[in-house]
């Protein structure tokens, strides 16, 4: 990227943005931010009350980082589309039915607090060992993220009888989190 590009770019992004409701002034443009964040190691075992690590990061762009292997780090608040998706390895249970019901409750947190009203809590709840294999907990949600703040992907499930998530080590990614800045 040329260095007239960049700084064009990066002054975007440190200028605030003011939204306007008075028209026809064409409203200001935004500075893009977003992040991308995986792990690809074999099985993790995340324990109730704690966060899925990433190991790896994807293009990042407009303050948006990994802070630790646990936390992302937004610089630039605003409107965020938030998805992730992780695997769940319920076939190391073995076919043993007492392993069952699987209830796994995957929220994200906020500068450390759940994101309120079931708007970014996914799981998966598998009643049988016939339901058992690698099934993917799937979250897609919109926050409002303040300037400054940390998201974490936490499991919070204490319900049944194994109370964490072992996830899957085949092929590709068994964590994976992205964020998007929408305005």
């Amino acid at each position: 990227m040329s260095s007239s590009k960049k700084r064009k770019h990066d002054s975007c992004c440190t200028q605030p943005c003011s939204c306007s409701s008075s028209y026809p002034k064409s409203p200001p443009k935004s500075c893009p931010a977003y992040g991308n964040f995986f792990n690809n190691t074999s099985l993790v075992t995340v324990l109730t009350g704690t966060a899925f690590p990433f190991n790896m990061q994807g293009p990042i762009a407009g303050g948006v980082s990994l802070l630790n292997p646990t936390t992302i780090f937004i610089q630039n608040g605003g409107d965020y589309r938030v998805n992730f998706v992780i695997t769940d390895n319920t076939v190391v249970f073995g076919p043993n039915p007492v392993a069952f019901p699987h209830l796994s409750t995957v929220p994200l947190f906020l500068n450390n607090v759940q994101v309120p009203l079931e708007q970014a809590n996914f799981g998966l709840e598998i009643t049988q060992t016939e339901g058992r294999g690698c099934k993917p907990i799937v979250g897609d949600t919109i926050l409002s993220i303040p300037d400054n703040s940390i998201l974490e992907l936490r499991k919070i499930t204490t319900q049944g009888p194994i109370t964490t998530i072992i996830t899957c080590d085949s092929v590709g990614n068994n964590v994976q989190l992205s964020l998007f800045k929408l305005i």
